[in-house]
């Protein structure tokens, strides 16, 4: 006698129910999607207890007639699959959301289950009661077009699975993730969500945009900025819009991603938004909004998982290039954007930027102090990378881009620039007209106040932050030029390194030179420093270099103990620690000259939005809230 038997369909059944249905949520995604495949415009959904006790779904959409009704409850029958005679072509470009036909008789299966409906054609629709997999009774009724599910005593028959299920409110956040994500994908179709009669999410139809939506589920205050991503070619469409990184979140994920109309789960496309991200994000924060990718249905397989959650692209390279690259033009447009809030028209008519004063006017002392903001981008390169530079050029210049606490300097009691800055004419310096600083607070952030056309604003800048991010930009360009400045040693510096650093230090030397540093092998494990990069000059020359091989050791940069970043990351933690030794401390009095400079580097600058770290370094409050503060109307 044969020992293999044919399984009977209603525990195959039951067995692709354990996959497809998971918890109420699965049962909610796998209706919802069928209306949006549907062509529904308003879909109800209503929940009691935790989705065990009641699910329904109502729809408008096109319905089914009673031959329809009947075969749903087959396993694998399905309308979504396009007539082919080739079998293995109907799978390689798949437009619907559904296409499996598991999801009708794997939840009837495990539930108590009744289907109405009703197509625009017919008198009357057709109404069907099922019982854990068999079929009570069928027969006509008056109803509305479209589909009505109703979904009782879930897991009724699998104690076990019901056991397992989390609690009530967890279920329920589950299935509103759901309802969120296809309230998202679809923002034109309308959606009310109800628990126990309360309503909890109301969407309505055609009436909202996506910007809309992403505010209604994302932002509190409906007025924050939101980062538009977009890139496109024959292939590829990408749409996204992202919070900006300081509304950013903590261990969880609010990222959400649709390839096609489809929610999906995909780490490639998380860690691409993050990459695109870099230099602006904290660490330890995840970004969240929405991304959109459009491509030929058949460059991408949806048929990995019954859940079809999970996909495969056909270049997933490609795909995460083009994200990083949509992202990272967004953030470019979202600096500019702040760039023209902050200082208005003054934009179009700047005059040239002076970050020093002119020598006339200045004398002795207060000619190095004028240089105190000269960056290492105003300074022409020859193209030796810093070889052939004198000592003295660094000295006045380069040098003097370190902000260092002066303990002896005295506080300024007025408003009036103090020495050295008393004789020199403010007309010298170009403040940006529609932000003028007010003040300075507790040694670290600049007061100011901006105009916008007819709207004033209360600004408060981190003068390390921004600093930072500036040194951070001039940096980046330099090294794309491989023309960092270097400062050479008077008397070069003899260091011992470990074995593992003096490996390194061989393997990269070519990379830690294109950092600024000039270091010479001296004999066994002792090497020469005879240059360091000029911006950090200030620190010791072994301190810059056992910090620099620090970066190329660490196990995140996938040494043997971790993964491998890429080289472009590794470098711009270095120069982003470059910036941050290299900036204004915390703690540094400035006078009004100085601060009036540092907002024309701000203003010149790529981005000032976020130091490299991620911090933010800008906060703009409106009069209005301002005025709130002190309740007044």
């Amino acid at each position: 006698m044969s020992k293999i038997k044919i399984l009977s369909e209603h525990l195959a059944n039951q067995i692709a129910a354990g996959e497809v249905i998971e918890r109420p949520a699965s049962v909610v995604k796998e209706l919802l999607e069928n209306s949006i495949d549907a062509d529904a415009c308003q879909v109800q959904i209503e929940i009691a207890g935790s989705g065990t006790k009641l699910i329904k779904v109502i729809d408008d959409g096109v319905g089914m007639d009673a031959d329809d009704v009947l075969l749903c409850l087959e396993r694998h029958a399905t309308s979504k699959l396009g007539e082919n005679a080739n079998d293995a072509n109907r799978l390689s470009a798949i437009h619907s959301l559904g296409f499996r036909g598991e999801a009708i008789p794997s939840i009837a299966s495990v539930a108590k289950m009744s289907l109405t409906s009703r197509t625009k054609n017919d008198p009357l629709g057709t109404h069907v009661a099922v019982r854990y997999g068999k079929v009570l009774k069928i027969h006509e009724t008056g109803c509305n077009k479209g589909t009505v599910i109703e979904i009782k005593d879930l897991f009724g028959n699998m104690p076990a699975r019901k056991k397992f299920l989390k609690s009530g409110r967890t279920e329920l956040f589950h299935i509103e993730e759901v309802i969120k994500n296809y309230a998202l994908a679809n923002h034109r179709l309308g959606i009310i969500y109800s628990v126990n009669n309360n309503t909890i999410l109301n969407f309505s139809a055609d009436t909202d945009t996506l910007d809309a939506r992403v505010r209604m589920l994302y932002a509190k205050n409906t007025s924050v900025p939101l980062i538009s991503c977009r890139e496109q070619d024959d292939q590829i469409r990408l749409k996204g819009l992202l919070l900006s990184p300081e509304q950013s979140f903590g261990a969880t994920n609010r990222l959400r991603f649709f390839v096609n109309g489809r929610a999906v789960k995909d780490r490639m496309m998380a860690h691409a938004v993050t990459e695109g991200l870099s230099g602006y994000l904290m660490k330890g924060r995840t970004p969240a909004g929405v991304v959109f990718v459009t491509v030929p249905f058949e460059t991408v397989d949806v048929n990995v998982h019954p859940t079809k959650q999970e996909i495969r692209f056909r270049q997933p390279n490609l795909i995460h290039e083009k994200i990083v690259s949509a992202v990272r033009h967004g953030m470019d447009n979202y600096q500019q954007s702040a760039r023209q809030k902050i200082f208005g028209s003054n934009l179009e008519r700047k005059k040239p930027a002076t970050t020093h004063f002119p020598a006339e006017k200045t004398k002795g002392s207060t000619l190095k102090n004028s240089r105190l903001w000269k960056t290492p981008s105003d300074i022409s390169f020859s193209k030796s990378h810093g070889r052939d530079f004198e000592p003295t050029l660094f000295e006045s210049a380069l040098k003097k881009t370190v902000f260092t606490p002066d303990k002896n300097r005295k506080r300024p009691t007025t408003a009036e620039p103090t020495a050295p800055f008393s004789r020199t004419d403010t007309d010298t310096v170009p403040v940006p007209e529609s932000l003028k600083p007010i003040g300075q607070v507790l040694d670290l952030y600049l007061l100011c106040e901006a105009k916008n056309g007819e709207e004033c604003y209360l600004v408060i800048i981190d003068q390390h932050a921004v600093h930072e991010r500036i040194l951070f930009e001039n940096l980046k360009k330099q090294f794309a030029a491989r023309q960092i400045a270097r400062q050479s040693l008077l008397f070069p510096k003899m260091v011992e390194l470990t074995p593992d650093y003096a490996a390194i230090l061989e393997k990269s030397m070519d990379q830690i030179g294109q950092l600024g540093l000039e270091v010479e092998e001296f004999g066994g494990d002792s090497y020469i420093i005879k240059a360091v990069p000029a911006v950090i000059s200030h620190l010791a020359p072994e301190e810059i270099l056992t910090g620099i091989l620090m970066e190329f050791a660490g196990c995140e940069y996938g040494q043997d103990q971790g993964k491998k970043r890429a080289d472009a990351t590794r470098f711009d933690d270095i120069l982003s620690s470059m910036a941050c030794k290299a900036a204004i401390k915390a703690g540094q009095n400035l006078n009004s000259l100085e601060m009036q400079e540092l907002l024309i580097l701000m203003r010149d600058s790529k981005a000032f939005t976020h130091c490299p770290h991620g911090r933010p370094v800008i906060r703009m409050f409106s009069a209005a809230e301002v005025k709130k503060w002190f309740h007044r109307t």
